[in-house]
């Protein structure tokens, strides 16, 4: 009696099991750890179980279509979409992260179609509204923006990124106090939000507030979203407009510690760099250099790399190198300011 309980109990076991095997959120749950590890096709084959047997699960079809972009694999991402809607998942999540993986490519037609499909699936899908407001206000259409950022926020009126949209539209429509007065509330209430400092900042340029106050909102901005690319673009202009040099380099080191990639910030450094030599030191001029050598690695045909070389190497007085990488970039990019300085660096030689 007691063996055919245990085996009973171990049957029920195995059946147990073999449902907890098949749970979708546990499978979800097991695709994070595996990706989170760096096992990405782990990930995906956990995900496909999921697709395979709860052809509803959204977010699988997300998660797959996320791993596959994050391995620069377009095709594929959206190819995972494709199939969500096949299957006849959630559409307006679908249609709205094919629209960001669009968006992310840089293909922003794309995107504000496949945006506007989502709002047309679901109009109360808060996240869709709100991709197609920023893309709206990105296209210089603040009116139809806005409405778009109303609607999320009558859908969840305390949404942050609805909020800093909104904003943000204002400004660009001219309506700047509305903007700094919006701005304000929201840093108010969510004091550990980046994103609303960024916007504050931006709009707070547009006044004649003083430079200390704008320089602390964007410093808090990269602080609390230091992945946030457009905040440090900004934040890097308004270093770069009549600021102290030594501050904005300091800035402008740290944007390349999160971008080391964006050359025009090692150009821009090296340029600042440049002008400190000038006014201080030659000494500035080896950490210039470093600069071009850096963005050189990425792209040889750097025309600009090169003929910041070339002034580098006019103020430490070695014209031969200077007149070689003055030639690079003018036979790289034709120009009258290259030619120039072919002909100083020439001018020197003899």
């Amino acid at each position: 009696m007691g063996l055919k309980r245990e085996l009973i109990l171990a049957i029920l076991g195995i059946f147990i099991l073999a449902a907890c095997s098949e749970d979708p959120d546990l499978l979800y749950s097991k695709a994070e750890t595996e990706a989170a590890l760096g096992s990405r096709q782990k990930a995906l084959n956990y995900l496909m179980q999921i697709q395979q047997s709860n052809p509803e699960y959204t977010e699988a079809y997300l998660f797959a279509a996320r791993l596959f972009f994050e391995d620069n694999n377009l095709t594929d991402a959206v190819n995972q979409c494709k199939r969500g809607l096949d299957a006849q998942a959630d559409s307006a999540q679908i249609l709205r992260y094919i629209g960001e993986i669009y968006y992310l490519s840089g293909s922003l037609e794309n995107a504000y179609q496949y945006y506007r499909m989502a709002v047309q699936a679901n109009d109360k899908n808060v996240e869709a509204q709100i991709s197609l407001g920023y893309i709206l206000n990105d296209k210089d259409l603040y009116e139809a923006a806005l409405s778009h950022f109303n609607k999320a926020l009558e859908l969840d009126s305390a949404n942050y990124q609805a909020t800093v949209g909104k904003a943000k539209t204002l400004r660009n429509s001219g309506k700047t106090a509305a903007s700094i007065e919006l701005l304000q509330e929201v840093v108010k209430s969510h004091p550990m939000e980046g994103a609303a400092y960024g916007a504050l900042a931006m709009a707070q340029e547009q006044t004649a507030l003083e430079d200390k106050t704008i320089l602390e909102n964007y410093a808090l901005a990269v602080k609390l979203s230091p992945k946030d690319k457009s905040v440090w673009d900004a934040y890097v202009d308004f270093m770069m407009k009549e600021q102290d040099q030594k501050a904005a380099v300091k800035v402008l080191q740290n944007y390349l510690y999160h971008f080391p990639q964006i050359v025009e910030a090692r150009h821009r450094l090296a340029e600042l760099y440049i002008d400190l030599a000038r006014s201080e030191s030659l000494s500035w001029l080896d950490a210039a250099r470093q600069q071009c050598d850096q963005a050189l690695i990425s792209d040889q045909n750097d025309h600009y790399s090169h003929a910041l070389l070339a002034k580098i190497y006019l103020l430490q007085e070695k014209p031969r190198l200077a007149l070689l990488e003055a030639q690079l970039a003018f036979e790289i990019n034709p120009n009258t300011e290259y030619r120039e300085l072919v002909d100083q660096a020439k001018f020197y030689t003899n």
